[in-house]
């Protein structure tokens, strides 16, 4: 299975058709079963227009299958630099939270929400 990351930004989103059609070929032509689990919006701003409306997109063509987004956040960017993760550098940021909802819904956690925006 395959998660996409995808930036909430307009090309971003539009390259997500690539993505399939390279996972259509993998099936296809190396015969090899993957599938798509997901997309996961990442960079999310929810102050800007572009970022809602590209989970709205996600979320209309993917549904279920599109993930709670990553939020935009400085303390993501700061971690590798310090070498830890973010669970080490900032384990109460917005950004720990979030990939600790995503790593929840992968492990299969019942009571995480699908898709929730932030």
């Amino acid at each position: 299975e395959v998660l996409v990351p995808v930036s909430c930004d307009y090309l971003s989103v539009v390259g997500v058709r690539q993505v399939l059609r390279t996972l259509k070929n993998v099936r296809k032509l190396l015969k090899h079963p993957v599938r798509l689990l997901g997309v996961l919006p990442t960079f999310y701003d929810v102050r800007n227009r572009i970022g809602r409306e590209s989970i709205e997109a996600l979320r209309e063509h993917f549904g279920d299958r599109c993930f709670a987004p990553i939020r935009i956040n400085t303390t993501l960017r700061e971690a590798p630099s310090a070498k830890q993760t973010i669970f080490e550098y900032a384990p109460e940021s917005h950004g720990a939270e979030d990939y600790r909802t995503l790593v929840d819904r992968l492990l299969g956690a019942t009571d995480v929400p699908l898709a929730a925006a932030s």
